[in-house]
């Protein structure tokens, strides 16, 4: 037997563990962090990876907008090896992973956070999802803490409520994505807090040659409702045999999903792809683009495929009812009810011209959307 087995069945293993972890945690906070003295202002940007979900492609496009005026370091923590697109311009830093329970764990990322804004010219740090918004708190020197809120936290993570609302209270600004969310927070909150639309970049453009395909892009949790959408399009196939419905997406859900496909007997009619490289190019043939969400932010795929100039259906979800004017530039949804879910689909199957002309509206709504032009807004935060 050896010795870290004989010690495991002492009562030293456990006082052994915890001297361990405390080196180990010391070791990582004290080591030198990089020093960069750039010509340039710095800005922080906060996000728990760099690969994944909405938040973290907004905080990778945001960290690269940001490089024309500004030295950029985007901090990170979850390592997925994926990465979105990034400009080789921004540094790049990931938190070591220190040991101890979650409010530990924060405590020692705020710290080790705090020695790299000490280390560079820091102004301002832009933060996104509640994690990153804690850290950038805790970690404040005397740059402009810039929280971001990128979903509805009440629906979402209510047991944060207390810690989010006063998380807010001490950061300089908070950024919202839809008037629904920030109308949860109080007066004081709101007075200094502003709502921007997600920055967005598409990589081509609607195909003028359609095929009858639906598409739905997001997680496959609970959140996205993905549930209410197969069975809106097992009834819509009733009428119109020939569409398929596609999901670009993974998630929890994927097993039941699939399940519940093949038990309404639309096994070859629904088709689950996964995350994709190129999820623009993979959609740029479908008909319509259908958000099936019981809440959200402000979804980048609805914006993304209104940039692209196809038509789209979603629930009267938060960020949703700020960008679509129903039956101008999409179709609004009551959240939850699929009769109409499936009367929209309906409408947009069987008019073409309706079709087209929602479509170019969504195009022409969504070039205040462009990277460059909510860059710029995010920039004027750092200025103010």
């Amino acid at each position: 037997m050896s010795i870290k087995d004989t010690l495991k069945n002492t009562r030293f293993w456990g006082i052994a563990r915890i001297l361990y972890g405390n080196l180990f945690n010391y070791y990582l906070l004290h080591r030198p962090v990089p020093v960069i003295c750039p010509e340039k202002e710095t800005v922080f940007v906060l996000v728990s990876s760099l690969y994944g979900g909405g938040a973290e492609r907004i905080a990778c496009n945001l960290a690269s907008g940001l490089t024309e005026n500004y030295h950029v370091v985007l901090v990170f923590f979850n390592d997925k090896g994926k990465t979105y697109p990034i400009d080789e311009a921004v540094e790049i830093i990931r938190i070591p992973r220190f040991g101890g329970n979650a409010e530990k764990r924060d405590r020692l990322r705020a710290e080790y956070v705090g020695r790299l804004k000490r280390a560079r010219n820091t102004i301002a740090s832009f933060s996104f999802m509640y994690t990153m918004n804690r850290i950038n708190v805790l970690s404040k020197n005397k740059e402009k803490v810039i929280c971001s809120e990128r979903n509805n936290p009440v629906k979402r993570e209510p047991e944060h409520m207390p810690a989010i609302r006063e998380m807010y209270k001490q950061a300089d600004f908070v950024v919202f994505q839809s008037s629904l969310v920030r109308d949860l927070f109080s007066d004081e909150i709101r007075a200094h807090s502003t709502i921007l639309p997600n920055p967005v970049e598409v990589s081509c453009h609607h195909s003028a040659y359609t095929k009858h395909r639906i598409v739905n892009i997001g997680r496959l949790n609970p959140q996205k409702n993905q549930s209410m959408l197969i069975r809106a399009f097992a009834r819509f196939s009733r009428q119109y045999a020939d569409y398929t419905l596609s999901f670009y997406g993974a998630g929890e859900l994927l097993p039941d999903l699939k399940k519940q496909a093949e038990t309404l007997g639309l096994r070859d009619k629904v088709h689950f792809y996964g995350n994709v490289e190129h999820v623009h190019e993979a959609v740029a043939d479908a008909e319509m683009f259908v958000l099936s969400s019981n809440y959200e932010g402000l979804c980048n795929a609805l914006l993304e495929c209104m940039m692209m100039g196809m038509a789209c259906i979603s629930t009267a979800c938060e960020g949703s009812v700020d960008v679509i004017r129903d039956g101008e530039n999409g179709l609004l949804t009551e959240v939850g009810n699929e009769e109409q879910l499936l009367q929209a689909m309906l409408r947009l199957a069987e008019n073409a011209e309706l079709r087209e002309q929602i479509g170019k509206a969504a195009g022409k709504t969504a070039e205040r959307f462009r990277r460059d032009v909510v860059v710029r807004q995010w920039m004027e935060l750092v200025e103010k």
